[in-house]
């Protein structure tokens, strides 16, 4: 069993939001980095971005599309 939860926790992503390993079955990719569902949210606003479509980077930052072209 330890042998199990080590490779689990060396193979599993890192949420790039709050920095936690993500052991979800769903991850979002977004600026090539991997986030929690709950973790994708605007850095000016945020807003969830979970549903949404697209969603913007800038610096490193991600944001919703209004606050991006601000």
């Amino acid at each position: 069993l330890q042998n199990i939860r080590l490779f689990i926790h060396i193979n599993s992503p890192v949420c790039a939001g709050c920095g936690a390993l993500i052991s979800d079955r769903f991850y979002l990719l977004a600026a090539d980095r991997r986030w929690h569902e709950r973790c994708l949210k605007c850095s000016a606003c945020h807003a969830d971005l979970e549903s949404e479509l697209t969603c913007f980077s800038k610096h490193g930052d991600i944001y919703c599309k209004e606050d991006y072209y601000r």
